[in-house]
């Protein structure tokens, strides 16, 4: 799908225009922290937190989205696709070992597996690598490992829960097949491959402009001999291939900041307000609603799996880790940012099941784990 000036010129002026009012906000709030403290209410302290993770955070990030960026750009998805086994072990199998492979966050993943599913690869299949790739690629174990070297166990439990859990959600779709088909109707190439409209380049549009910009006819990749209309054209150079790569950098950057920022406040104001111990009422109700309520957390934060362990540090003084676990586990698989992505590409009544089957599958698994470590 292309688009046109206009709609690519209105996303970005509204996403400029968030940028500024987020930071005349923020300005205003440092500003008058001095005063808000003395309602007693610890501005400061929060801001303090806040920055402190988004430092630790935002390097993980930027090298998700680059990575993720460079892949759109250079990788030809077709080349996977084609070889892609249709027998439900195998299948299952060469989508863990993508998803270990490919380091996107879950905003990347989403578009892929939909492309996955129009081109015929199995469904069971495509849900292992949407479910897989988030939580078991380098980049979020390295990020994990790095949010949490005191404690090991946790980057080696989110990989050792990540892989059962996606084999037994798209295990289910293979017991249980839809009967109806998943996808929208009328859903292209452009669509389905997931380019932000912003991303307008010849390497990365619907349609590839063999001159680059100029008036010379349009070639319209999703109908051509051209293997995939998201990945670069066979005779665009290494430079065009760059620059598609940091469109796509920047667009998932910012298209993720807002989820990032948001949840590394709630994780700054969660650790100063209740201090280092959790709040008698969750200690009274124990471990299950730990977990349900760290779920719920990783729903709504819409967090990129890529920094998601560094805000979840915040949360490890109040929370048990199997609470943690299902805050690292269910996040990248669903969220409030996926779910939207996925409706805008498959039926309702699927994404309805999907994510109910990984609500259950993931709390039993995180409850699982919490029997086997108390």
């Amino acid at each position: 799908m292309a688009y046109n000036d206009s709609v690519i010129r209105a996303k970005h002026q509204f996403t400029f225009q968030g940028v500024m009012v987020a930071t005349l906000l923020m300005g205003a709030a440092i500003t008058a922290s001095p005063l808000i403290d003395a309602t007693g209410f610890p501005l400061t302290s929060i801001l303090k937190g806040a920055v402190g993770l988004l430092a630790q955070a935002f390097p993980f990030l930027l090298i998700g989205v680059l990575v993720s960026g460079a892949i759109a750009a250079f990788l030809t998805r077709d080349f996977i696709e084609r070889r892609f086994p249709q027998s439900l072990g195998a299948g299952m199998a060469v989508s863990l070992a993508a998803g270990f492979a490919m380091p996107v966050c879950d905003c990347a993943t989403v578009p892929v597996f939909a492309r996955m599913v129009r081109k015929g690869i199995p469904l069971p299949s495509a849900v292992v690598f949407l479910c897989a790739a988030p939580i078991i690629n380098p980049v979020v174990i390295w990020s994990t490992w790095f949010a949490f070297p005191d404690r090991p166990v946790l980057t080696f439990s989110r990989v050792g829960l990540g892989v059962p859990v996606s084999l037994a959600i798209g295990a289910s779709f293979a017991l249980f097949p839809p009967r109806r088909d998943v996808l929208h109707p009328g859903i292209d190439g452009g669509d389905v491959d997931g380019h932000a409209p912003g991303c307008h380049s010849p390497a990365c549009e619907g349609t590839y402009n063999a001159v680059g910009g100029s008036s010379a006819p349009e070639l319209n990749i999703a109908d051509s001999d051209i293997p995939t209309p998201n990945a670069p054209a066979p005779d665009v150079g290494v430079m065009t291939r760059c620059v598609a790569m940091l469109r796509h950098a920047h667009d998932d950057l910012f298209r993720v900041v807002p989820y990032m920022l948001a949840g590394i406040f709630l994780a700054s104001s969660i650790r100063v307000l209740w201090g280092a111990n959790p709040p008698e009422w969750l200690t009274r109700h124990g471990v299950v609603l730990s977990i349900l309520i760290m779920m719920a957390l990783a729903f709504l934060s819409s967090l990129c799996s890529s920094s998601d362990a560094v805000i979840a540090r915040g949360f490890a003084t109040v929370f048990p880790t199997p609470a943690l676990l299902g805050f690292l586990v269910f996040g990248p698989i669903m969220d409030v940012k996926n779910v939207l992505m996925l409706t805008s590409m498959f039926s309702r009544r699927f994404v309805a099941r999907l994510a109910l089957t990984a609500v259950v599958v993931v709390f039993i698994a995180a409850v699982l784990f919490a029997g086997v470590v108390q």
